[in-house]
């Protein structure tokens, strides 16, 4: 992509995505009646066959669990006498029970939000019964399934082909700084998950089945483009990946000398990514309706305002509406351009409703060989600036050598995700413009520190 694209101003009503209100139904949960959104549910192509319709609930899609296992081919086995439900699918095993956000997979235990537990809910249509409801992306994705949303369609669709890895097998730095920097509860547990024990070479690789591995959420969109990219390169095609992110052979270099600042000549060049948009809706809030696409693109916007501003600055966004750029393109406006800087917007979502905070994501010098200058210092300066003007929690820097816009950068990269749509109360600090506005002169501050601090003219 060889184009500069021209800032636009998004108003503040694209934060909330339209209800179709003519989908909506009352479900009557325990002794609460719920207006809830009918959904639909594709599995790998066609049409859930289902009297009771699908829903959502605290954005959460749930299904009928008869129609859901029959259709994914798992068996279940229902205990009257305390409610529980127990899935088998291919030698793994689910245990849940009704209204409990503890379940087991494979007899390790596993805690989900409130709004994921599985729950009892009586119908008026198309006639008076009740149905055991489960929430389809867990039950999908813990049994290795993908599980897609179409926005327009107000539907998952799920493929029954296994998800691979969104981690490439080249993570070979254990980050200093994310055992130091990350002190959330949440994010100790997973540093022992059995996820990151597994291994398929020498090198470090994490077998991820769900989005949320790691507190770390990555659409399926963007772990299909990653998988591709990783297939073409194993498959002798690096030339092809090379060219579409506009990268030379001779941007990998066989000897490099690592600088700790770079030099520019004229104005600071950075690029701005608002990540995910179009068909790619990113994380979904649990209000149903906030969708990350959305968020990204305004905290991104209300940045570029505030670059515009410096008169020592350059930026570039890679997009100003609602659509969906490839990952190796959006890379490409920073190589392309010769940019200075790179920095993808992104918001957080994850199982653990309670998981909340902001980090920023880098691409370790050590693990990236088209990277000639330290990445994680441009994380620091964002990660303080971000904490000092929000007073959110702080998660830390990480290093995630795999993810395309990170390593396919030559320049300077980070990743902000700047708090978790899952969690109820940041939900409503992200809906907030005035927080909006926090956020943007966060990365502003951090930006402006970065340059002074660490760029020489």
């Amino acid at each position: 992509m060889k184009r500069i694209i021209k800032i636009s101003i998004l108003s503040l009503a694209l934060l909330v995505s339209p209800v179709f209100a003519n989908n909506l139904f009352n479900v009557s949960i325990g002794k609460t009646q719920f207006q809830v959104k009918e959904a639909g549910v594709l599995v790998n192509g066609k049409l859930l066959n289902t009297e009771f319709s699908p829903y959502i609930k605290q954005g959460r899609t749930f299904v009928p669990i008869r129609e859901i296992t029959e259709n994914l081919g798992a068996d279940v086995k229902w205990n009257n006498k305390d409610k529980s439900i127990k899935i088998s699918l291919n030698g793994d095993v689910i245990d849940m029970k009704i209204n409990s956000p503890n379940v087991s997979v494979n007899g390790k235990k596993v805690s989900l939000d409130n709004a994921q537990a599985p729950q009892l809910a009586l119908y008026s249509s198309p006639r008076k019964e009740t149905k055991t409801m489960v929430p389809l992306r867990f039950i999908s994705e813990t049994f290795g399934y993908e599980v897609d949303w179409n926005n327009d369609e107000v539907r998952a669709e799920i493929s029954t082909d296994k998800s691979k890895s969104i981690v490439d097998g080249d993570d070979k730095e254990n980050s200093k700084d994310s055992k130091k920097n990350r002190n959330s509860k949440d994010t100790k547990k997973n540093k022992n998950s059995k996820s990151n024990k597994k291994t398929k070479s020498k090198n470090k690789s994490i077998d991820s089945k769900s989005i949320f591995d790691s507190d770390y959420f990555q659409s399926n969109q963007e772990k299909r483009e990653t998988n591709k990219i990783k297939k073409e390169i194993n498959d002798g095609n690096k030339d092809k990946v090379f060219d579409q992110a506009d990268l030379e052979k001779s941007d990998e270099k066989a000897k490099r000398v690592i600088k700790n600042r770079i030099e520019v000549n004229g104005k600071l060049k950075i690029v701005i990514d608002p990540g995910h948009g179009g068909k790619d809706s990113g994380a979904i809030a649990l209000d149903g309706e906030t969708y990350e696409k959305t968020v990204n693109l305004l905290v991104a916007e209300r940045l570029m305002d505030k670059l515009n501003e410096n008169s020592e600055i350059s930026p570039t966004i890679t997009r100003t509406r609602d659509e969906y750029i490839q990952l190796l393109d959006r890379a490409g406006v920073s190589n392309n351009g010769d940019a200075h800087l790179f920095l993808s917007i992104h918001f957080n979502s994850a199982d653990n409703s309670s998981a909340k905070g902001i980090e920023v994501l880098y691409a370790s010098e050590k693990n990236v060989r088209i990277k000639d200058t330290v990445q994680k210092n441009f994380a620091n300066c964002l990660q303080k600036a971000l904490i000092k003007e929000t007073g959110a929690v702080n998660r830390g820097i990480i290093n995630r050598p795999a993810i395309i816009v990170l390593n396919k950068t030559k320049n300077v990269a980070a990743l902000a995700e700047l708090g978790f749509l899952s969690n109820p109360d940041e939900l409503e600090k992200i809906k907030d413009p005035d927080y909006i506005d926090k956020l943007a002169q966060g990365l502003y501050n951090g930006i402006v520190d970065y340059m002074n601090t660490y760029v020489d003219k």
